[in-house]
């Protein structure tokens, strides 16, 4: 009887804790200045329990023509989420390239995957991303969060 009564007591402990971590997941918000990078997909290639997406389009903050490319790990028994990692790289009028990696978690609703990002440049600079895929239109939309 007792260790009935502490099975439950610790069962409704932890359900309690998964309770609040997931408010606390679905409550996570950035704010501050932000920026939009736009794009449209150009490829999408799926192997072994992984998309890869590329995809390119232009970016202000003088980042120039960007190309992305999106390598999508599936980690959840039901397929709907998991993580990610990319690269990008970006070309402006004057020439000056640059690169970073991307790297991140994914969810799925439908069509659409809701991304969120850290992206590590080249040259210091540090954004998190937070999208959404489109992929049945084949758009990618963030809103890019300067970190730095």
């Amino acid at each position: 009887m007792i260790k009935q009564i502490q099975k439950r007591i610790i069962f409704v402990i932890l359900t309690s804790l998964v309770s609040i971590a997931s408010y606390s997941v679905s409550a996570y918000e950035v704010n501050g200045e932000s920026f939009p990078a736009n794009f449209n997909m150009t490829s999408w290639t799926a192997k072994d329990g992984k998309s890869t997406i590329t995809s390119e389009g232009v970016v202000g903050e003088g980042y120039g023509k960007v190309y992305l490319t999106h390598t999508f790990n599936v980690n959840s028994d039901d397929g709907m989420s998991g993580d990610f990692i990319g690269q990008a790289r970006t070309v402006n009028q004057d020439g000056e390239l640059q690169f970073a990696s991307l790297q991140g978690v994914w969810s799925r609703d439908g069509k659409i995957v809701s991304i969120h990002s850290f992206d590590s440049l080249n040259n210091g600079v540090l954004n998190h991303a937070q999208g959404r895929v489109d992929l049945f239109e084949g758009t990618l939309n963030f809103k890019v969060f300067p970190v730095n």
